[in-house]
C-alpha cells in the first residue's frame, strides 16, 4: 500500500451490537482475507484473516507476552529474558524471540511453541469482549512466521472452554 493513502475497510462496526465471534463467523462465510482490528479502552487487537481463518493475533496489552509465557513454562530463564529485553532497546525492531533463538536461549520450536500459544490466548481473550469496536480491513497477510493452523470452529469452542475455566 502507497503511503499517505488510506486503507478501505470493508467492515466496522460496534462490538455491543455484534460480538468478535459473530464477526469472525461472518468474515469465515466469506472467506475473507485481510486484518480485523478491535478496540476497547485503550487495548488494541489486531488479528490477521486468511481465507475466513484466524492465523495470528498482536495486542497492545502487556499481560499477554511470549517472553512471559516461556518464563512462566520453565523454558527460558528470568534472567535471559531480562538480558534479551535490554539488548533490544540496543536494535529497534528486532524481536526478542529472535534474539533469543540466535543467542542460544531458546530453540525456534520452543519460539514457536510460545507464539502460538500466545496468539491463542489473545484470541480467546478478544473473544470474550462485549464493548468496543471493529473494523476489517481487507487485503493481503504477510510478515508473520508462526502462524495459527486451527479451524475456527475449533478456536471458538476452545476459547470457550477456556473462559469456563477462567470463570471457575
Amino acid at each position: 500500500m502507497s503511503e499517505g493513502v488510506p486503507e478501505r475497510e470493508s467492515l466496522r462496526g460496534d462490538l455491543t451490537s455484534f460480538f468478535p465471534v459473530e464477526v469472525l463467523q461472518l468474515l469465515h462465510l466469506a472467506q475473507a482475507t485481510g486484518r480485523l482490528e478491535l478496540e476497547r479502552q485503550g487495548e488494541r487487537v489486531t488479528l490477521l484473516i486468511e481465507r475466513g481463518r484466524p492465523v495470528f493475533a498482536r495486542t497492545n496489552a502487556t499481560s499477554v507476552r511470549v517472553g512471559e509465557m516461556m518464563v512462566h513454562h520453565g523454558t527460558l530463564t528470568r534472567a535471559a529474558l531480562e538480558l534479551a529485553l535490554a539488548m533490544q532497546s540496543d536494535r529497534p525492531g528486532e524481536r526478542v524471540g529472535e534474539m533469543l533463538v540466535a543467542g542460544g536461549a531458546v530453540s525456534r520450536d520452543e519460539l514457536e511453541a510460545a507464539v502460538r500459544e500466545v496468539v491463542k490466548r489473545i484470541v480467546y481473550g478478544v473473544m470474550l469482549w462485549r464493548e468496543g469496536g471493529f473494523r476489517f480491513i481487507p487485503g493481503d497477510v504477510m510478515g508473520e512466521d508462526v502462524k495459527l493452523d486451527l479451524e475456527l470452529d475449533r478456536l471458538i469452542l476452545d476459547g470457550l472452554r477456556h473462559a469456563d475455566e477462567a470463570r471457575r
